[in-house]
């Protein structure tokens, strides 16, 4: 008769909960291990799901498209349109700069929901035409005093100074490169600064979130087109318009559950393991009591449910804390359930997994086999010594020896916890701030002094060429450049701007001229085309993709397109594509845009200084930047229309951006790192708990606890070597081979991979130090006892 027929039913989960409260330490250390596990698993999965919802909740409160330099009749038919969700109109004035702060006056109406703009923290938005909001980080730089009602002696407009008065405060937390200077409505329609600047309209489109990109383009096009409003006054939201692809990070998501699934995995699937061969005795007796083969998996995956029901929602908790600090304005609780559901299932699915293979091989086990089971892998038959000197080397080897699986599996465990963390510390090692913030335009250059035009708040039909035809940027200004101390080149830049028109559609592009020094780069670049076959008459395009993903323009080779552009009068010629790259030089070396001959440039604009700007480049950056900064300023002091833009201020920029990220890296590194620390320490406190009886009986037959301890930290430096090895190699090539993939797919040219010495040092010395340190204090506790108690000892 079964068990279950003599008792009940319920008697294997009272077996399995009796099995559980009878080794206290085992469970304790079990349920350590899978709170650990599922801990990692939905922490890693909530940063990345808050980060999604923290993107898509900035976006929320943004517009989706701009109309710019709109009439007030436009801005009145898009506000009562049936299509506009919701309209703010703003407006932005040229920048100026006292006493050494960039700063410039905008005009942008309060809201704090739909498209969320600016409200005062203390104080009130501007409503008279001398009332002004701005940070309090402004008013520190400009030395006056933090409160509402300070005084500000402004003069945005040439010649023409006005007082401020401060009635609303900000406080952005950091400094900035330029400030904005909210201004009230009334000021805005007739202030010196701003009455001749037409609105830009930032409008939300009803439905536009759950819109195909196609369907949102065709939305913008009609609200355009009904108004009357031009192809070039358009300014699509491209994060708003990249988010409706909804499928951007996919890949990228599941690779990296993989890993952290295979991870967890390994680690739950090694614990039971070790807990199953270490109670075969018992098993053992149980089968000779009468429990099946069914009963003894059943009681086994019962022991492994009953942890799971305690550690699973302690680790999903832990993993939702850890998310929420690293993404807090991410956090979201539709995404905490979702991803609590699908961790607890991960981790019941993983457990049942996991133990049946050793509940199988514990109840393939005849119970005389099991009585008799000692516990080790190997095959001892003819293979032992008659004579074997005992020292703490031999011992630590045979017991190394006689649980080789056990040690695989721990050190498999281990090292993917030290490969993760290879990984985070390799992304770190290879970040390059300094390159980070010269990607693009100051990629080989400090300074940018260009003609000061907003493209966005006063963007003009022909883009630049108004202000290139003044001819500010000449040979005269390049010399003064040149000659300032430890300046140490100066080079023009040529560039003007075109309309392209392909029937309807049309596209403002920058225009450059096919040179010598740029003709060799532009061939190896064409995926059709040459610059041999370019003539007066034709053109050679750059980045169609983008151009047509963005603007719907389809400009592919031998296409016949039109040509509009602006000398003094307006000018149009047909011209023939013959070259084209789909995609952008993601080496930079060549800009997105048209390439013509220089003769075509010239006839196309004669007499006209094209020069777009002056690029600068310093001696010793960090030592003379500042002083540099300075000279060019007082050169530009003359010149109204020009700009000067800066290195330093991108850098300023990019502070809080990469703060922000470095603070994510950190903690998930750290959490990785946490969690392989503390499985190698349930490891060790485990194994010497289980070894009790063990070490007592080589004590009474003469081996002294400096021996023992000797011995048990050899055990140690064997199952610390294999993992150092194994995250040196595995976790040097993997973080490889994420820089790489970061450089080679998402283009970041500011990450070099270097291998983590110091993060890998302090990783080896935890690796062989702490189980020596938890070995020593288990030890200790365990010779409280008396002798003849830890050889009594039975688990």
């Amino acid at each position: 008769m079964s068990i279950d027929k003599n008792n009940n039913r319920g008697v294997v989960w009272r077996v399995a909960g009796s099995n559980l409260m009878g080794n206290k330490l085992h469970s304790f250390f079990t349920v350590l291990t899978i709170i650990l596990a599922v801990s990692l698993i939905s922490g890693l999965a909530m940063v990345q799901k808050s980060g999604e919802k923290e993107k898509q909740r900035i976006l929320d409160t943004m517009q989706q498209v701009m109309y710019m330099n709109i009439t007030d009749r436009q801005m009145e038919g898009l506000a009562g349109d049936r299509q506009t969700e919701l309209l703010v109109p703003y407006k932005e004035g040229s920048e100026i700069k006292e006493s050494g702060v960039k700063m410039y006056p905008f005009y942008i109406e309060s809201h704090s929901s739909g498209i969320v703009t600016f409200t005062p923290q203390d104080g009130k938005v501007p409503e008279q035409e001398n009332e002004i909001a701005v940070d309090i980080q402004l008013l520190k730089a400009l030395g006056k005093e933090v409160k509402i009602g300070t005084e500000l002696e402004l003069s945005f407009t040439e010649g023409e100074q006005e007082t401020f008065v401060v009635c609303g405060l900000m406080d952005r937390g950091s400094e900035m490169s330029r400030y904005p200077v909210y201004v009230s409505k009334a000021y805005a329609d007739r202030g010196a600064g701003l009455w001749d600047i037409p609105y830009t309209a930032l409008v939300k489109i009803v439905g536009a979130g759950d819109m195909q990109i196609s369907e949102f383009a065709g939305a913008v096009d009609a609200l355009a087109v009904r108004y009357g409003i031009e192809r070039n006054q358009i300014n699509v939201n491209g994060n708003f318009e990249y988010s409706l692809q909804k499928s951007s990070v996919t890949l990228l998501i599941v690779m990296v559950g993989i890993i952290v699934l295979f991870a967890a995995a390994v680690v739950i699937y090694s614990i039971f393991y070790l807990s199953v061969t270490g109670r075969i005795q018992q098993i053992g007796q149980l089968r000779t009591i009468g429990m099946t083969k069914k009963q003894i998996n059943r009681m086994i995956r019962r022991e492994g449910l009953m942890l799971s029901a305690i550690a699973i929602p302690v680790g999903i908790g832990i993993g939702n804390v850890f998310a929420y600090f690293i993404k807090p304005d991410g956090w979201d609780v539709k995404n905490c359930l979702l991803t609590a559901c699908a961790c607890a299932a991960f981790g019941i699915l993983s457990v049942l997994f996991s133990v049946g293979k050793p509940a199988k091989m514990a109840g393939s086990v005849s119970p005389v086999e099991a009585v008799r089971y000692a516990g080790d892998d190997r095959d001892t038959e003819g293979k032992d010594r008659p004579h074997k000197r005992l020292s703490a080397w031999t011992l630590a080897k045979s017991s190394r020896n006689s649980n080789r699986k056990k040690g695989v599996l721990t050190t498999v465990s281990l090292a993917i916890g030290g490969v993760l963390f290879m990984v985070g510390a390799a992304y770190m090692a290879a970040w390059d701030t300094d390159e980070y913030s010269r990607m693009g335009e100051f990629e080989d250059w400090e300074y940018i002094v260009d003609y000061a035009y907003d493209a966005h708040g006063n963007a003009q039909k022909y883009g630049i060429t108004d202000l290139q035809r003044q001819g500010t940027l000449d040979d005269r200004l390049k010399e003064q450049l040149e000659h300032i101390p430890h300046v140490r080149a100066v080079l023009r830049e040529i560039t003007t701007q075109a309309i392209i028109r392909d029937g309807d559609k049309e596209v403002l592009v920058n225009v450059y001229p096919v040179t010598e020094e740029n003709k060799e780069r532009l061939d190896a670049l064409l995926d059709e085309g040459s610059t041999d076959t370019l003539k007066d008459d034709a053109v050679i395009i750059v980045n169609n993709k983008m151009m047509r993903s963005i603007f719907d323009i389809s400009l592919d080779m031998g296409k016949k397109v039109g040509v509009e552009w602006y000398n003094g009068s307006v000018q149009q010629r047909e011209v023939q594509i013959t070259g084209v790259r789909e995609s952008g030089d993601v080496d930079r070396k060549l800009e997105d845009g048209i390439y013509i001959t220089e003769q075509a440039m010239e006839e196309m604009w004669p007499g006209m200084n094209k020069t777009s700007s002056f690029l600068v480049t310093a001696e010793d950056f960090r030592k003379n930047g500042e002083t540099i900064e300075a000279n060019i300023l007082d050169i530009l002091d003359e010149h109204k229309n020009l700009s000067l833009r800066t290195l330093r201020e991108k850098k300023i920029d990019d502070e809080a951006q990469i703060k922000n990220l470095n603070t994510q890296i950190y903690g998930l590194t750290v959490f990785i790192i946490i969690f392989s620390i503390f499985n190698m320490i349930n490891t060790n406190i485990s194994s010497i708990t289980a070894r009790r009886r063990e070490f007592a009986m080589l004590e009474s037959i003469g081996m002294e606890k400096r021996q023992i301890m000797k011995m048990l930290c050899i055990e140690n430096i064997y199952l610390a070597i294999p993992n150092i090895l194994i995250t040196f190699a595995a976790g040097g090539l993997a973080g490889f081979g994420t820089v790489w993939a970061f450089r080679k797919f998402v283009g970041a040219a500011y990450m070099h991979y270097q291998f983590p010495v110091a993060e890998y040092c302090i990783y080896a010395v935890c690796m062989l130090l702490v189980p020596m340190l938890i070995t020593a204090i288990c030890l200790n506790m365990q010779n409280k006892d008396p002798l003849v108690t830890r050889i009594n000892y039975t688990d």
